[in-house]
């Protein structure tokens, strides 16, 4: 009860107003303040070019949904409009990174409702692409059975270049000799073998051990779905004499798979040759 004081206990001293709530703002550094005044666009400009001459493709076979929230997020982030594609907000200069963030941040808060466009969430999906974020080429409608990787670098449904590829695959092969356990070896292991496969260094896919439906690499999403499946059976493996491969080596396919479609923005191996 409030006012009552318990024998043999000293009263509470008043508590500051923001006790009893978590506060969860961390102090960001110099360096990281200046990225946020930095312009929004990560992107290299071909692939920028690339992927907006897409959209308007796409926006050109279908008039009636032009524009598109897609097109709309492109114009703003790169200066040509200066109307913020989520919060209708007017701008008078290249956005920043904090802008771009600040307008994914009012798609979020404002989901959409029955009845409504989706253009606040495909606007934010573009500035995630554009700044880096997520790595799902943001064209409207479904991506085509040749895929989206011939606007990135990439070629098919991979959205990487060769010398990505390749870059992944040298520091995964030095892997082993920093590993510090088992698994993280066993984890490089199966990204030597995704890129290798994914180069057309190696005949079969890593954990099926089946050619790609050509016989060539595996530019199609079938091809490279298919391999996640077996991947994760290996993990699900009984320990034992008769067991091929580790869970480390599934793990490693199946993050290097993602990486290699977009779905991942995270690289399998970090410049320590070792997993995320």
């Amino acid at each position: 009860m409030s006012g009552v004081r318990v024998p043999g206990r000293q009263p509470e001293p008043p508590r500051p107003p923001h006790v009893g709530r978590q506060v969860f703002e961390r102090q960001i550094s110099e360096e990281e303040a200046a990225d946020l005044r930095r312009p929004a666009v990560r992107r290299p400009p071909e692939h920028v070019a690339a992927v907006f001459a897409a959209i308007r493709e796409w926006e050109a076979s279908h008039p009636a949904s032009a524009p598109s929230g897609y097109s709309q997020a492109f114009l703003w982030a790169l200066g040509k409009s200066f109307t913020a594609p989520s919060s209708g907000r007017q701008t008078s200069a290249i956005p920043t990174l904090a802008d771009a963030r600040a307008e994914i941040k009012h798609a979020e808060n404002n989901p959409r409702r029955r009845g409504e466009s989706a253009e606040r969430q495909d606007a934010a999906r573009t500035l995630e692409w554009l700044i880096g974020k997520s790595d799902d080429i943001p064209v409207p409608g479904s991506t085509p059975e040749a895929g989206w990787g011939h606007l990135v670098g990439g070629r098919g449904h991979l959205l990487r270049s060769d010398d990505q590829i390749r870059a992944v695959l040298e520091r995964a092969r030095r892997g082993p000799a920093h590993a510090r356990i088992e698994w993280e070896t066993d984890w490089c292991s199966g990204v030597v073998a995704t890129c290798e496969w994914a180069l057309g260094l190696r005949a079969v896919g890593p954990a099926s051990g089946r050619p790609t439906s050509t016989g060539g690499r595996p530019f199609s999403r079938n091809d490279l779905v298919g391999e996640l499946a077996p991947a994760e059976d290996i993990g699900w493996q009984n320990p034992g004499p008769g067991r091929r491969h580790s869970a480390g080596y599934g793990d490693g396919i199946l993050h290097t798979i993602g990486w290699l479609m977009g779905s991942k923005t995270q690289e399998p191996v970090g410049d320590d040759c070792l997993p995320p």
